[in-house]
């Protein structure tokens, strides 16, 4: 058995090229970085440090007048307090770090190991638009991903036992943002109740502490959320939200009430096709459906945000039982999200609302696949490989009841 610094000095060289690669894409990917002399344009970190020094200098940091607002709750205003104690540059690389050592997380659940593991962590960060992105403009997909990954993804772990219950990452990445709420309903009607419930309390748990420490700021931000207002009444219409709303308000000229409802309906169907995944056997597919169902249903979901094709991907890749109607229009939407050319289409000034149908459609393509998917998959639970794989999990409870 290795030392504990042979065994440290090993992961740290697997992490040098992850590094390397986050260091360029964090230099470069977002227009005014570079990388030599390495100077980031890291947009929302900033404002993640921004609004960590108002916090220390109890300030409003709902009501600044800066191009990026914040628009999270208060909570996640003070995890933004340790970035906002160093210098620009510590907290860009300590972002960027903590954002690699997420992805090797990820990946390692996933059953990537040793250089594996090194290459293809360094290859997504370059490759991968939604994860690039997100680490050229710091934000958050990363974590929020990997937090329900560990938390209910099964696979490979670095401990041999749970150091906290099933859903708490769940919850605290929901008080972050509320979008990962998604993953704790599917765990609850998909049978782990204990873990649903874990995550309600864990997310109310801090909450209750932002509204605690940042009583004002608390209830600006909840009286606003419950009025309606999620400060994300702008930019709906851009060629890079790539969700349903979106769509909705890309075809139709204004986000309107009818755009909200199809939404709703397509969270129930994806927590709908989790469901019936998981009680076919099909766990971390299942889990992938309810995150890619959050971004789809959310009303502002940017191109970047679907860190989520990262695990989908991979799932498909070694998943051999899966029906091909799923596995090969699934890599296809992992292609198309991963390299995102719908960039390439003119945009700003609402320009997308005079899209011609071409662009129209390569524009909302991914959205129209994304919910193709989670449809093949609620239709795969009642053909004979769907009746088959519940059979098939049936027995091993029984099995299992019998040997316990």
């Amino acid at each position: 058995m290795r030392s504990l610094p042979v065994r440290i000095g090993y992961v740290l060289l697997l992490a040098l090229a992850p590094v390397l690669a986050a260091l360029y894409a964090g230099g470069t990917t977002i227009p005014g970085g570079t990388f030599e002399p390495w100077a980031p344009a890291m947009i929302d970190l900033d404002v993640y440090r921004r609004t960590g020094e108002l916090v220390l200098a109890g300030g409003d940091f709902y009501n600044v007048e800066a191009w990026l607002p914040w628009i999270y709750p208060p909570f996640p205003a003070l995890l933004a307090v340790p970035f906002a104690v160093v210098p620009p540059a510590v907290a860009q690389m300590l972002w960027l770090a903590l954002n690699v050592a997420c992805l090797m997380a990820m990946l390692y659940r996933l059953g990537l190991t040793g250089w594996q593991l090194s290459l293809s962590t360094a290859a997504i960060v370059w490759l991968v638009e939604p994860v690039r992105e997100t680490l050229g403009f710091g934000q958050v997909a990363v974590f929020l991903v990997t937090a329900a990954v560990l938390d209910s993804m099964p696979g490979p772990t670095v401990f041999r036992r749970r150091l906290l219950p099933e859903g708490w990452l769940t919850g605290v990445a929901t008080a972050v943002k509320l979008t990962p709420a998604v993953v704790a309903v599917y765990n609850f009607f998909a049978g782990k109740r204990r873990a649903g419930i874990i995550s309600f309390l864990s997310f109310l748990a801090c909450t209750l502490i932002g509204l605690v420490v940042l009583w004002g700021p608390s209830i600006t931000y909840w009286g606003r959320l419950l009025s309606g207002d999620s400060g994300l009444n702008t930019g709906i219409v851009f060629k890079t939200n790539q969700s349903v709303l979106g769509v909705w308000t890309r075809l139709m000229g204004e986000a309107s009430r009818g755009g909200l409802v199809l939404a709703a309906l397509v969270a129930v169907l994806g927590v709908t096709a989790a469901v019936l995944m998981h009680r076919a056997g099909e766990v971390p597919l299942a889990l992938c459906l309810a995150g890619l169902t959050s971004l789809l249903a959310s009303p502002i979901s940017w191109s970047h945000h679907y860190v989520w094709i990262v695990p989908f991907g991979i799932e498909l890749l070694r998943n051999r039982r899966l029906p091909v109607y799923i596995t090969v229009p699934g890599l296809l939407y992992s292609i198309w999200t991963a390299f995102a050319p719908f960039k390439l289409l003119p945009g700003d000034n609402d320009v997308e609302l005079t899209y011609p149908p071409l662009h129209m459609l390569v524009d909302n393509l991914g959205v129209y696949a994304g919910v193709g998917i989670l449809i093949a998959c609620v239709i795969a639970a009642y053909t004979p490989w769907g009746r088959d794989r519940r059979r098939a999990q049936a027995q091993l409870r029984t099995r299992d009841a019998v040997a316990a």
